[in-house]
């Protein structure tokens, strides 16, 4: 199978564990995917997201590692110069172009892109601690903020990195929650390395094991995150 299939038997309506920003040896990650499932799986996750540097999924790298009770999404993170965003939920043939930065304007018609695939748009690390890393786009247009990012930079489980990233989502909910237009929070291991995944991750409630499902229900906020099971 050259790509997972979007849905998994599951449990039906439950609260799932997923990590959804991972990065293996098809990128700059030093784990190969079959490694990063069996650690997926170990960590009592129920899903994972594979988000290699802008590009897509390998074709024949993910989906014999799918399973009844274990889906993969499809997903990129797109490394701009002034800032990084995941496209979660895109096809393979949905590459989102890496080549733009605040000042072109061209963010609006990305998140377009990623919005018309079915896909989830979320602003990763905000304020991760490397030149690309500091997310100068504004948060209207994204799906999600990623407030807490795992030991990719650190190797504390919380820092500043995240508090200001929580401290910024937390000031834009206050200004957007009146309007509707408010997006949730998640956390995302970041896993580059041995040892990172599932730490953080999202604990989310949907209606299946689906990409859809939890693509649905991470927008509307129904979860949590979580250091463990």
């Amino acid at each position: 199978m050259s790509f997972p299939p979007a849905r998994a038997v599951g449990r039906g309506p439950d609260w799932y564990r997923g990590d959804c920003h991972v990065h293996s040896v098809h990128s700059d990650g030093e784990l190969t995917p079959e490694e990063l499932a069996v650690r997926a799986r170990a960590a009592g996750l129920d899903f994972m997201a594979t988000t290699e540097h802008n590009s897509a999924a390998e074709p024949g790298a993910w989906g014999h590692l799918a399973a009844d009770d274990f889906l993969i999404v499809l997903g990129e993170e797109v490394t701009t110069k002034t800032g990084h965003w995941l496209a979660l939920g895109i096809s393979p043939a949905e590459v989102v172009d890496w080549n733009h930065r605040v000042r072109d304007g061209l963010i609006g018609q990305f998140l377009d892109q990623v919005h018309r695939a079915g896909g989830l748009c979320v602003a990763a690390h905000p304020h991760a601690p490397y030149p690309s890393g500091d997310f100068l786009f504004p948060f209207h247009g994204f799906d999600v903020v990623e407030v807490w990012n795992g030991l990719w930079t650190s190797d504390r489980p919380w820092n500043a990195d995240n508090e200001a990233a929580l401290a910024q989502w937390g000031r834009s909910l206050a200004a957007d929650i009146c309007t509707g237009s408010w997006r949730p929070a998640m956390g995302n291991s970041d896993t580059h390395l041995e040892g990172q995944m599932g730490f953080p991750h999202t604990v989310v409630f949907a209606e299946e094991l689906s990409t859809e499902a939890i693509l649905v229900a991470i927008r509307a906020g129904r979860s949590w995150i979580a250091e463990s099971v």
